[in-house]
């Protein structure tokens, strides 16, 4: 179902099955991080034209060694900001309701969306012509 918002662009309203989550997701396949953007309590990704990925879920960044660095410990901001220019290898949403963006250096950022304590939306997929995607 589509329907205007109240600035009068076009956002489509669809279910969250997984299918169409994983759809929604491939769109960053190929694309390069270009921005990372910490806002007071989110953050939002931006990849080339094809998107930003505004998550409300603070994200583990696990490395080749598999260690994962975690929001608020100490060179998190800069390992997250060290990917930017780096191309994204495929991205997939775990049964656990998990984004993981995987980068062409094995570098792989895992949002663990049922972490989000609030309510509504966790994390948002904006694109070109208007697109918007809501997990």
């Amino acid at each position: 179902m589509a329907y205007p918002d109240i600035w009068g662009l076009l956002i489509m309203s669809i279910q969250s099955e997984s299918s169409e989550r994983g759809s929604a997701l491939s769109r960053l396949a190929g694309a390069r991080l270009t921005s990372v953007q910490f806002v007071l309590n989110y953050l939002i990704l931006g990849f080339d034209e094809r998107g930003a990925l505004t998550t409300l879920v603070w994200p583990g960044i696990r490395e080749t060694n598999g260690k994962t660095t975690l929001f608020g410990a100490e060179g998190y901001r800069d390992k997250l900001c060290s990917l930017i220019e780096t191309t994204v290898k495929s991205v997939t949403m775990s049964q656990n309701e998990e984004i993981l963006i995987a980068f062409d250096n094995e570098i792989t950022i895992e949002i663990p969306l049922r972490s989000y304590e609030g309510h509504g939306e966790r994390a948002i997929l904006t694109g070109p012509k208007h697109y918007l995607f809501i997990f």
